[in-house]
């Protein structure tokens, strides 16, 4: 519905409360480039204790939030927008009630995932700084608080068979794990599945199995699993790499700065994964724009490159990781690609992004020590 409009490029001066000029920022600009441009005081702007009390994108989902540090108006929006589809952040609309008040906006759309850069002004001493207008959305049921139940075909059952483990709200959920695949063993004892904490709150508990001598990682991830493999499509699987039993990843244009998650994790000598990874698929070929990575053997360490924080337990247990996007480079002692992947450059717009959570690292491979365990709950992008 946005392909007819376009971001004009052209500066607007917007008398804005602070007042408030706002220009067309070119792809990819940083926060941080753009607060070196002019060295001013601080704006007022940081001082709104509420926000920005504006609605600035179309389907906005709250107030804006100013970062003055970074110099970032950050507008939250939904995943999807009105249409059911991904939320057009490259392409967003400009919120009815900010064209009535700017009517200099009609006829053109806003770039909240590269960030429009924007001049806010001290209406108290004049002074100017540069800010950047930049959006983002979380991806919905990601705090595994919510499960649903689906019907899966089971080897060494007629038909099919219930497996209440399932995150998300209902079966188009984002989330996926690897129990429909589990389910041709005949086996109930689900790798992945719904972990009532102290607090009454849900959260998902992923466990190493074994099956027929085969390690089979609990896992958690963006994408779909094959359904209605047959034993011997899985016996198949486990002679090679088991990425290809998954479609990996969701739709997503968003460029967070990081994740946060809270997790717990018992390996027995095993170790675990969390990721994510923004890619760019307009090529059909998998382009690693940026990576969120943890690998551990424990829940407490934290010196690894791009891990910015692992807190100590809360009453659950369970501590908060936060790791940050590295964009445009891989990590020190990074896992290899996939054969279908490649590096892309920092640059490039995204268009998917895939998270995994695994209580085997090298769970893809059918590798693992049985029993390790890994608990999350309330996984979110940091902007």
């Amino acid at each position: 519905m946005h392909k007819n409009r376009k971001n004009s490029g052209t500066g607007i001066l917007l008398p804005l409360l602070l007042g408030w000029a706002a220009v067309s920022a070119a792809p990819g600009v940083q926060a941080a480039e753009a607060g070196k441009k002019t060295p001013v005081a601080e704006s007022a702007l940081s001082g709104l204790p509420d926000g920005f009390p504006l609605q600035i994108a179309e389907g906005q989902d709250g107030n804006a939030v100013p970062d003055s540090g970074r110099r970032v108006l950050f507008v939250p929006v939904p995943y999807t927008g009105a249409d059911g589809q991904l939320y057009p952040l490259r392409q967003a609309e400009p919120a009815p009630e900010f064209l009535a008040r700017f009517p200099e906006f009609a006829g053109r759309t806003l770039d909240l995932a590269s960030g429009e850069e924007a001049v806010l002004r001290d209406p108290g001493t004049g002074r100017a700084e540069f800010w950047i207008i930049r959006g983002g959305y979380q991806l919905p049921g990601s705090s595994f608080r919510e499960w649903h139940e689906e019907r899966v075909t089971g080897f060494l059952s007629i038909g099919t068979r219930k497996c209440a483990e399932m995150a998300g709200a209902d079966a188009d959920s984002v989330w996926d794990n690897g129990n429909p695949a589990f389910a041709a063993t005949g086996s109930r004892q689900w790798p992945t599945r719904r972990l009532v904490l102290p607090d009454g709150s849900s959260a998902a508990e992923l466990i190493t199995r074994k099956v027929f001598g085969v390690i089979a990682s609990g896992n958690l991830f963006t994408g779909r699993m094959i359904r209605n493999l047959s034993l011997s499509q899985l016996l198949d699987g486990t002679k090679g790499d088991g990425k290809d039993l998954v479609r990996w990843g969701v739709p997503f244009e968003a460029r967070p700065r990081g994740i946060r998650v809270k997790f717990r994790y018992d390996g027995l000598g095993d170790e675990c994964t969390v990721s994510a990874c923004l890619e760019n698929r307009a090529s059909g070929v998998r382009r690693y724009i940026a990576t969120a990575w943890y690998r551990s053997s424990g829940d407490g360490e934290a010196g690894a490159e791009g891990v910015l924080s692992v807190s100590g337990p809360d009453a659950n247990g369970l501590r908060t990781l936060e790791a940050e996007f590295l964009y445009g480079r891989p990590h020190q002692n990074a896992d290899p690609l996939p054969a279908d992947a490649v590096y892309g450059r920092a640059d490039e717009p995204v268009t998917h992004v895939n998270v995994v959570f695994a209580s085997s690292a090298r769970g893809d491979w059918f590798e693992g020590v049985e029993g390790a365990r890994l608990v999350v709950q309330d996984f979110e992008f940091l902007y």
